[in-house]
């Protein structure tokens, strides 16, 4: 947040009757991201504070004059020109700077959903604190050869080795085929291996160069709990033979109560509707899942008259959290971000609806 309110008193610090509009252009965008991230993780992201200088050490004046300098990474010195276009590469991007080359890390690149080509403005006065605010959007996106594959099964073979030849669509399993024909395998190498701890059942995105699939890397992995969906562990039979009981007993009679005709949507995470929907049906109540990609106006005509948006945090985009929110506020709809776990989603939706007039809440 440091470095937020330093940009923020540093652009009305250099604001003239000639800037003004691009002054109010720059505070607004750092003010969308403290919105975000306040929406999305609760809190705007820490900045390394620990290793600063004791204030005894700077004087007020540097201080002040420092903070006006705190762009590493622009364009050029056209102030309506800001920030500079990202090459993106199989893993992060690149910021091609004056000072030097600065890197976009894979998180960075697929919280905010940078594309190739996007304009990107690096501010901090330290590499590791960077803050990137995207100024402009790409125009050059369809130039980039990088093809990406999410949501890659990674099995073991017989004779030990970590290979990826299945995705998960639409909540089911499917052959990775690169022509759309043939089955292809990605031997995962031991250097991702050993980077993601990779291990059976581990759900990862593979990125590669388009003429060439062998040049491939593990770009992300997902979060632990996403092995249920790939491999489940075998569950005895008396779970079959009761599984009528143990549906009843989803819902608690009071929640039964509470989410009774609700009408519920969840953002993000559509590969795990197989584990959703049957909430919905053991709850009486209607549930909708999106991916996040669909268009902007099937996604307002979906959350309209709703009775909770869910963003499942974890797989949702920057821009599909962010229209979320929008429709959220404009229809007066509870807003929840949570993991994509059953149990977290679940707790959303029972805090959505009990304490519906809390409009946003994240994180269960």
């Amino acid at each position: 947040m440091k470095q937020i309110s330093d940009e923020l008193i540093s652009c009305i610090d250099q604001m003239t009757d000639d800037n003004i509009a691009e002054t109010r252009e720059r505070i607004n965008k750092l003010f969308d991201f403290i919105e975000l991230s306040i929406g999305l993780w609760g809190s705007v992201p820490l900045i390394n504070v620990a290793a600063e200088p004791e204030k005894k050490e700077l004087d007020i004046l540097d201080s002040k004059r420092e903070t006006s300098q705190r762009m590493i990474v622009t364009s050029n010195s056209d102030a309506t020109n800001l920030g500079t276009p990202m090459e993106r590469k199989l893993k992060g991007g690149i910021l091609k700077g004056k000072t030097g080359d600065i890197y976009v890390p894979e998180k960075i690149v697929r919280m905010h959903g940078f594309a190739h080509g996007d304009y990107i403005e690096a501010i901090g006065d330290r590499l590791k604190d960077l803050v990137f605010i995207k100024r402009k959007n790409s125009v050059t996106e369809h130039e980039c050869n990088r093809i990406e594959i999410d949501y890659c099964v990674i099995t073991k073979t017989s004779d030990g080795l970590l290979v990826a030849d299945q995705m998960i669509t639409n909540g089911r399993l499917s052959r990775i085929k690169l022509d759309g024909e043939s089955p292809y395998q990605f031997l995962i190498s031991q250097r991702d291996s050993d980077t993601y701890s990779l291990k059976e059942g581990s759900v990862v995105t593979i990125a590669f160069h388009e003429s060439d699939p062998l040049s491939f890397r593990v770009v992300w992995c997902y979060p632990e709990h996403t092995h249920e969906i790939t491999r489940p562990e075998p569950k005895p039979s008396s779970f079959y033979k009761d599984s009528t009981a143990k549906k009843e007993n989803v819902w608690s009679d009071v929640e039964l109560n509470l989410l009774k005709n609700k009408k519920i949507v969840i953002i993000g995470a559509d590969f795990r509707s197989a584990d959703f929907m049957p909430l919905a049906e053991n709850g009486n109540f209607s549930l909708d899942v999106f991916s996040g990609d669909e268009s902007k106006t099937r996604l307002k005509a979906a959350v309209k008259n709703k009775d909770l948006i869910i963003s499942a945090s974890e797989h949702s985009s920057h821009r599909s959290s962010g229209l979320a929110k929008e429709c959220a506020k404009k229809y007066k709809i509870p807003f929840r971000a949570a993991p994509t776990s059953q149990s977290s989603i679940k707790k959303a939706m029972i805090h959505g609806i009990k304490e519906s007039y809390i409009p946003f809440h994240s994180f269960f």
